[in-house]
């Protein structure tokens, strides 16, 4: 049948997607809430893509209807040990053989295998892991789509739930009270990510019938609303209980521009109470890295040689702005940024303020003469002039991701002002900004 501006919304916000019947989409909201399954009169038991539908239903955007099993673990009492081990154990209904696998989730990229365990006649499967820290961990069954995520400290008693053919979208972490948190948590995010998944199907949909230029400010409106709301839960979620582990999967959620705080005080709080976890520690590493260059933040100290060949540090300038220049020989922008650099340089020559530029570039004779050539060139030699070579000493403390990258640090040594503001004639309207109320 035709599908009007008005289905199109009507069904993005009942949360199934584009169905064949618009009385379905809505039968389907009222019956049923996230993560319940429907039996059909023959016994079936179906799910499409997160959202339960019943046998019979077709859906244009579904690849095949798929029947449900059930995972379940099962609590176990467990030793008392300096070192304790976490027992994990499975029914599956409709499977009588196969493997599970139990893996570590590192703070590298590789995942580590801990275990594989057969399956037997009556769908019983055990895992048990001795371990000494809180870890993320995951449970999947070759051939099957899917995986479950949970944490466990030494000694925890794990319950998971979940549909084999469906792992992530039915999964139910409990067991210990932060996995019962970390389940609301994902729970929600899955509600988020399945209905933007369907507002994008259903633009998609409209846009293959030439409806799309009249939905964009309705799909937009829906699509920032849903994100705020996510954005409102997991700030709930992380300050509720800031130096819970599970905070490391909430605050990857969030905007980092936006909630450099959250991550801050996250990073505050699991350096406390987990100060030797390797997750935890990568995780401080990666924040620092981030915010390295970010407003507000203290700029790190480097040691570089500048032209005469002269150790020069950033705390040497203690006391002064100083204009933090990041550039490169081969960067076109960056060489027609000079110029402006040298008229600041020129109109505030008698103020408290400097201007740093560091060349990052090759480890080559030729890239350095290019850096000196330049620097001639241009009469740049009247502010610091520096090298790093390959950007080891500069380029991972300041998170420099691009060229040219400026920052204005004030007397203190904090970040002040950072982007593309700094550039052009603006630097000098910045910087008098900062100077004309010392």
């Amino acid at each position: 049948s035709k599908i009007t501006k008005s289905s199109f919304l009507d069904m993005a916000l009942a949360g199934v997607g584009i169905v064949e019947d618009k009385k379905i989409a809505f039968k389907l909201q009222k019956k049923l809430t996230f993560g319940q399954a429907l039996t059909t009169p023959n016994g079936g038991l179906w799910r499409w893509d997160g959202f339960v539908q019943p046998q019979g239903v077709q859906n244009s955007y579904s690849d095949r209807l798929q029947k449900i099993t059930r995972l379940r673990f099962l609590k176990n009492k467990l030793p008392s040990l300096e070192k304790k081990q976490f027992l994990t154990e499975k029914k599956l209904d409709e499977i009588s053989k196969g493997t599970a696998v139990l893996e570590v989730l590192p703070s590298g990229p590789k995942r580590l295998q801990l275990d594989t365990a057969k399956i037997d006649e009556n769908g019983v499967v055990s895992f048990a892991h001795w371990a000494s820290k809180t870890a993320f961990y995951s449970v999947y069954i070759p051939g099957y789509e899917g995986e479950i995520k949970f944490m466990a400290n030494p000694g925890d008693s794990i319950e998971i739930s979940g549909n084999v053919n469906a792992l992530y979208a039915t999964c139910k972490i409990g067991g210990t009270p932060e996995n019962e948190r970390l389940d609301s948590l994902v729970t929600f995010l899955k509600a988020t990510k399945y209905y933007t998944d369907s507002l994008q199907r259903v633009f998609k949909a409209a846009e293959a019938k030439q409806l799309h230029h009249t939905l964009m400010n309705e799909f937009q409106q829906l699509y920032e609303n849903v994100k705020r709301k996510e954005e409102t839960f997991v700030n709930g979620y992380i300050r509720r209980n800031l130096g819970q582990y599970s905070n490391l999967i909430a605050v990857n959620s969030l905007n980092k521009d936006r909630h450099k705080t959250t991550y801050l005080l996250v990073d505050s709080a699991l350096l406390k109470n987990h100060p030797n976890n390797e997750v935890v520690l990568r995780y401080h590493e990666v924040v620092a890295q981030v915010f390295a260059s970010s407003v507000g933040g203290m700029a790190p100290d480097f040691s570089l040689l500048n032209l005469g060949n002269k150790q020069v540090h950033l705390s040497d300038f203690k006391g002064k702005y100083v204009l933090l220049d990041f550039w490169a020989t081969w960067c076109g922008p960056c060489i027609k940024e000079i110029p402006n650099l040298v008229n600041v340089k020129e109109e505030f020559k008698d103020q408290p303020f400097e201007i740093i530029s560091i060349c990052i570039d090759k480890n080559s004779k030729s890239s350095v003469k290019s850096w000196q050539r330049i620097i001639e060139k241009f009469n740049g030699d009247s502010w610091v002039q520096l090298y790093d070579t390959e950007g080891k000493e500069t380029r991972r403390k300041y998170n420099i991701q691009h060229f040219p990258t400026l920052l204005l640090i004030d007397p203190s040594g904090e970040i002040v002002e950072a982007g593309n503001h700094l550039r052009g004639e603006n630097i000098s309207h910045v910087v008098k900004g900062y100077l004309g109320n010392e």
